[in-house]
Parts: structure tokens; sequence; C-alpha cells
């Protein structure tokens, strides 16, 4: 018996590769090789398991994301535990009115997404994720981190080299 990839001339008996035309030994014209039929369409059976990683990665994703941006629902920072208020944002809500806050600090919109951590350092939890494009005001830069708040709200620090100047 032959493999797949060879095939047998009908007339001398000889071996010829699948892909030939001619039999090598008498040159005769090899009869084509009838093409195997498939279903209807292309076969995505075998991605549906790395389908499913994907979209159960992104709703997590998604999921955290919005659960952490805004956080409607937060007052001034209030007396709790020690413990509780170690993990805090070590500053109270931004000024009341409007024109306060925008003459204490600036507006800048952050370049990609951007951990907003609560304290200087990328040690400290983060507290909110801003996505590309959203506005905070941001003021207190020191060691390279910005104090920034979303409505009026202090988030916590991000650090400068993800924040940009609005266009």
């Amino acid at each position: 018996m032959m493999s797949g990839s060879y095939r047998q001339c009908p007339e001398c008996g000889k071996r010829a590769l699948s892909i030939a035309t001619r039999c090598p030994g008498c040159g005769r014209d090899l009869p084509p090789r009838p093409e195997a039929r498939r279903g209807p369409g292309p076969r995505f059976g075998r991605y549906l398991p790395w389908l499913a990683v994907v979209l159960t990665a992104g709703a997590v994703l998604v999921t955290g994301v919005l659960g952490r941006v805004g956080r409607p629902g937060r007052g001034p920072v209030e007396e709790e535990s020690s413990v509780a208020s170690a993990t805090r944002v070590d500053t109270t809500t931004a000024a009341a009115s409007p024109a306060a806050s925008a003459a204490a600090g600036e507006l800048l919109v952050a370049r990609t997404w951007t951990h907003v951590r609560n304290r200087r350092s990328v040690a400290g939890d983060v507290e909110a994720v801003l996505l590309p494009g959203d506005t905070v005001l941001a003021d207190s830069l020191g060691r390279g981190w910005y104090r920034v708040a979303l409505e009026g709200e202090v988030l916590g620090y991000a650090h400068r080299s993800t924040l940009v100047a609005p266009r």
C-alpha cells in the first residue's frame, strides 16, 4: 500500500508524487485526483476554546474598569478604623466650587489606561483606572505624581508620564 503523498501509474505501475501530472516512467498523463469535499464553510470549532478565554478575559477587564471609574455615591472621607483608613487616599474631597478647583490645578488628559493609586508610588493600591481620553483636574505635582480629581472628587495619584495637556 502506498502512502498519501504518492500515487501509482495505472499503465506501468511506477510510483509518482501525488502532485505529479505525468508518470515519471512512461510519460502517460495521470488522472486528476478527486478533491476532498469539505463542509459548507470553514471549521471554527477548533477556535472555540480560545474564543471563550478571550471573551471571558475581556468581560473581566471591562467589569473591573467600570467598577473602578467614577464610583458614584462616595462622599467625603469619613472617620473609619485605622486599618480601613490606611488603605484610603490620604487627601480629602477636592474644592467645592469649580472656579476654585480650576485655580488650584490644571486639566490634564489620560494618554493611556492609567492607574490612579492611593499614594505617590507604584506600590500604592489602585483606587481607579482612567481610560484614554479621560480629563481630570491635577494639582500638587510631587515626585513625578499628580493628585487627580474627577468630577470634584479626589481619586488619588497618577504618574505624570500618563497625563498630557488637552489639545
